[in-house]
């Protein structure tokens, strides 16, 4: 019993050496920098996934009321706001939140703006939530990626090597909050309240970059990783 307490002491120490090593090994920008920093990065993703949104059509107010508008994208914008900063921001630690906040986020942000944007459209007649002929929502699921990879690319690298312990759930949570950032200009465009059609062409992005994250936050987000090139 005292050599497995032993062992996992050793092996406690060790990742506690392993980490304080890769912080000395990095420079320590002030609060300022970083914040001015972060700022530049989202404002220049949030430019190139507005280019992108412009190239593949922009806005559509086609058969939507103006109030069902302002209400299902406020839902998304809002959205977008609370999964940025619970991926983005570090909280009161300095390695990020903790694992059940970015892992909550994986798993609500779906659900929950799924049925934010059936419950605001039911109000207003069930023709708004009908099948559209020809549209499932392929198209909104290439919007939706496109727009929010530039989104997901300064996301991580705001966060780039700073996770020592769960880089991958890092970067899938970076992934989430893109895909919300990006589903709120894809609902601008896109006029369909069909399930079907959400779920493919709205929530399966998420997905789609929270995977893209994960993979981006093993190799960019884990703190002390290898250089290459």
């Amino acid at each position: 019993m005292n050599t497995n307490r032993s062992d996992s002491l050793d092996v406690s120490g060790d990742l506690k050496s392993r980490i304080f090593a890769a912080i000395r090994a990095e420079p320590a920008p002030t609060r300022q920098a970083t914040r001015l920093r972060n700022a530049l990065l989202l404002a220049s993703g949030a430019a190139v996934a507005l280019v992108i949104f412009r190239l593949c059509g922009g806005m559509h107010r086609e058969e939507r009321p103006t109030p069902l508008v302002l209400a299902t994208c406020a839902g998304w914008i809002v959205a977008a706001a609370v999964a940025t900063r619970i991926a983005l921001a570090r909280g009161r630690s300095t390695l990020g939140r903790a694992t059940a906040w970015l892992v909550a986020l994986l798993v609500v942000a779906p659900f929950a703006l799924l049925a934010w944007k059936v419950a605001v459209t039911m109000p207003f007649g069930p023709e708004m939530s009908v099948e559209r002929q020809g549209r499932p929502g392929w198209r909104c699921l290439g919007v939706s990626v496109a727009v929010g990879i530039p989104l997901l690319a300064v996301l991580t690298a705001a966060r780039r090597r700073t996770d020592p312990l769960r880089p991958g759930i890092t970067g899938a949570a970076l992934g989430t909050a893109a895909g919300v950032a990006a589903g709120s200009l894809v609902d601008l465009w896109c006029p369909i309240a069909y399930v079907p059609h959400l779920l493919l062409g709205h929530i399966l992005p998420l997905v789609v970059l929270a995977l893209l994250g994960a993979l981006a936050g093993r190799r960019f987000v884990r703190l002390g990783a290898t250089r290459r090139g």
